[in-house]
């Protein structure tokens, strides 16, 4: 080998694997840190692209418990669209436990939102999430869960300062699995933050 291919090759085995930058996921590890649970009303406008092509407005109670904890109990809508939205409703975790339950490397950035992929370390129904990051607020602006059947869900949230915490008020939604596909338009209000929450709202069906 010559001397510059020595160098080139020395220079490649420093190399590290991309990961997600240590100082963005801190960030957004410390938004929020006096956060421990909440509750908030949440209003959605569903519409059905497949059979039956319904749309319908649901009304429901979200709760969530820090650090990853979360419910949403639909009270009105047609019940078997409810139902299954209810269901659907994706859990967030919280990025202070990212590295614990994902394989998290960087995908880009383009100077003012970091892309990061997330890979479940327990192998599941998620083969893997996009996450897109607001580098000046550390805030997470939208999620995409890709599904291993071939099917995603994708999250657009907007925040704002509530009670002393950055939180939710609208999100953009859609849902594509095979034989369901769903646009999903929502707003969050009526917080109530800190406030106790018994483990056995997240254990009802």
């Amino acid at each position: 080998m010559t001397r510059t291919m020595l160098m080139v090759a020395a220079l490649l085995l420093c190399v590290e694997p991309a990961g997600a930058a240590p100082d963005l996921l801190a960030r957004m590890a410390a938004v929020n840190p006096s956060l421990r649970s909440y509750t908030a009303t949440l209003h959605a406008e569903i519409h059905l692209l497949t059979f039956p092509f319904l749309s319908t407005d649901i009304v429901g109670t979200l709760y969530r418990k820090e650090p990853d904890r979360e419910k949403l109990v639909v009270t009105s809508g047609l019940p078997f669209v409810a139902q299954n939205f209810g269901k659907l409703y994706p859990n967030i975790v919280s990025p202070s436990r990212w590295e614990q339950m994902f394989v998290v490397t960087q995908a880009g950035d383009d100077g003012g939102i970091t892309r990061l992929r997330l890979v479940p370390r327990k192998r599941g129904n998620v083969d893997h999430i996009d996450v897109s990051v607001d580098d000046a607020t550390a805030l997470v602006t939208s999620l995409r869960w890709n599904y291993r059947n071939g099917g995603y869900a994708l999250m657009k949230q907007r925040f704002a300062p509530i009670q002393g915490e950055e939180l939710a008020i609208a999100e953009q939604g859609h849902i594509q699995e095979p034989g369901y596909v769903a646009d999903i338009t929502a707003t969050l209000d009526g917080y109530h933050v800190n406030v106790p929450l018994s483990e056995s709202i997240f254990e009802q069906p």
